[in-house]
């Protein structure tokens, strides 16, 4: 969890700042509308150096207003010109959204912090196993 967390927490803050180094706005369009339990899945596509580029896991919700997008509609993005895969909607400081972030960062930092404990709790009762066998082994020594 932690490692996957991690993963995607340092994706989001790679294509982000690959956008703010160079920046292009393009005008995408919604090109797919999926209903799916809990929602849409949405897939934009733009044009970035003559180039068409498609993305579905973009907030575009966010973008547009909260009502789902039909195929058609113009969304904002901003797209790096180096690197046209990273693209964001335009407001946005990250490619899965401002809201995403923190989750990820918790997801990490929570599978961490169990990582951690589940290694101390090895490490005690091997630890307390040893001392017990010890123990043991000494009190039979000892007759």
């Amino acid at each position: 969890m932690a490692l996957v967390g991690g993963c995607s927490l340092a994706v989001e803050i790679s294509d982000a700042r690959q956008i703010d180094a160079s920046p292009v706005r393009v005008d995408g369009v919604v090109d797919r509308v999926v209903q799916v339990k809990g929602g849409a899945d949405i897939r934009v596509s733009y044009r970035v150096g003559g180039q068409r580029f498609a993305t579905e896991d973009l907030p575009v919700l966010d973008g547009v207003g909260r009502t789902t997008p039909t195929v058609g509609t113009a969304v904002c993005l901003e797209v790096s010109a180096e690197h046209p895969k990273s693209v964001r909607v335009c407001g946005q400081r990250y490619p899965g959204g401002d809201d995403e972030i923190p989750a990820l960062g918790l997801v990490a930092a929570a599978g961490t912090a169990g990582v951690v404990m589940a290694a101390g709790w090895m490490v005690v009762a091997t630890q307390q196993r040893r001392r017990d066998d010890r123990s043991s082994g000494l009190a039979v020594d000892s007759t």
